[in-house]
């Protein structure tokens, strides 16, 4: 399935981060990809993949949803005929990307397939966090488990696009998007932990993994 991100507009937006950024060159550089990948986005002949869609929303400061869709988090969206209000609830998108929680493929497509519904309050308050960082992804997997099973559905933190504290993270390793513990060790190294004791902990360099963001809620079946 598709790896990219499709929107008629999209090349639109990205003018737009381009023109704030002064040039390709420059937005290229902060974002870590040649200027011929920006290029092509900006000529609809190539779209960005998820990873570097997030990438984009970190560097210039703006929403995956703003970049994805040309909404931002917040717009009132219409429910059986009546408009919810902005100012009481934010919606979040999720999107048709299904993170590995073990080993394999992790991506089967990156379109925002739904919105969820959360309210602001709440998530300014108990999430501590700004409701424009936040996208939904599902997990797929065991490695995990008990803490995140197959098919729950992920709240993740784009603001937090580095190690900080313990915690469970969405992380790329090589060409592989996955949802692990990360712990830091005494010398400086993390430690990537498998919830699930049947997988071995891997010790690697701080900078030998790049963190997407933090989990900081799951929802799944009983």
């Amino acid at each position: 399935m598709s790896t990219t991100v499709g929107n008629s507009d999209l090349h639109q937006r990205l003018r737009h981060l381009v023109d704030r950024f002064g040039s390709v060159a420059e937005l290229s550089r902060a974002l870590g990809v040649s200027d011929n990948a920006v290029y092509k986005w900006l000529s609809g002949r190539g779209q960005p993949t998820v990873s570097n869609l997030v990438a984009l929303a970190q560097v210039a400061h703006v929403s995956v949803e703003w970049l994805a869709t040309g909404h931002e988090p917040g717009a009132a969206k219409k429910s059986s005929g009546q408009a919810t209000n902005p100012d009481d609830y934010v919606f979040v998108p999720r999107y048709d990307v299904r993170i590995t929680t073990g080993r394999g493929n992790s991506i089967r497509s990156e379109q925002v397939v739904d919105y969820l519904a959360f309210k602001n309050d709440w998530v300014r308050t108990r999430l501590n966090t700004d409701p424009r960082n936040l996208l939904l992804i599902e997990a797929v997997g065991d490695s995990m488990t008990p803490t995140l099973e197959d098919s729950d559905l992920l709240l993740v933190d784009l603001g937090e696009p580095r190690f900080k504290h313990d915690g469970v993270y969405v992380i790329r390793r090589n060409s592989d998007l996955a949802v692990k513990r990360l712990q830091r060790r005494p010398d400086g190294k993390l430690l990537i932990i498998s919830d699930n004791p049947a997988y071995t902990p891997v010790v690697i360099p701080a900078e030998g993994v790049r963190i997407i963001g933090r989990v900081i809620w799951a929802a799944g079946r009983l």
